[in-house]
């Protein structure tokens, strides 16, 4: 079967390029403290959800999802997740780059129930879980708007960690690398192995 996605990753792409292209010409610490700035609490209340999925939950459904359906693919995929979890965090320990609490302070609201670290910046974990596992969806999905709405809501996880001024734009845009790089991987099992045999949703 024909892997789908196309315009996740394409949209992924066109994320990540327009943030390089915006940090060539303003400050790294600026998209953080103007997200960040936009705080309502009904806003507070969506994105700290949005950053909750971005982690466990969106990663364990995906993975459970995946071998409920197929169970070489939900292994495969779980091997994938497992690379992502292991480039994400060999970066994070072993830069240990300081998140944007120590560049701005007090300049940053913290949100209720979300706590601003002040280590570990790059990469960002949730933006890396979130495309990843809603990458997964858009590949094994046949209708567009579905893929719209799957990108939009990794996008919205993405901006959360700004909004929650937990890291910086190259932080996110870096994340997102991430995922497509294992999606590359992903991609690869499915041609070399037919993980994909007449599984879509």
């Amino acid at each position: 079967m024909q892997m789908q996605g196309n315009y996740f990753f394409k949209t992924s792409v066109a994320l990540v390029i327009l943030s390089f292209l915006w940090l060539l010409f303003i400050p790294s610490f600026a998209p953080t403290l103007w997200a960040n700035q936009l705080h309502t609490p009904l806003l507070d209340f969506m994105f700290n959800w949005c950053s909750f999925l971005g982690e466990w939950p969106l990663i364990s459904f995906s993975i459970a999802f995946a071998i409920i359906r197929q169970p070489k693919l939900g292994i495969w995929f779980g091997v994938c997740f497992l690379l992502e979890l292991f480039i994400v965090q060999g970066l994070k320990f072993g830069l240990n780059e300081p998140r944007p609490i120590q560049e701005l302070g007090n300049a940053l609201f913290e949100v209720p129930g979300n706590p601003i670290a002040a280590w570990k910046s790059f990469p960002s974990g949730h933006t890396a879980g979130a495309f990843t596992a809603l990458g997964f969806f858009a590949v094994i999905c046949r209708n567009r708007s579905v893929e719209i709405l799957y990108v939009t809501l990794a996008a919205l996880v993405a901006f959360s960690r700004l909004y929650l001024g937990q890291h910086y734009l190259h932080d996110v845009a870096a994340g997102i690398c991430i995922a497509m790089l294992v999606w590359l991987v992903f991609r690869f099992g499915h041609t070399r192995f037919s993980l994909l045999n007449n599984l879509s949703w």
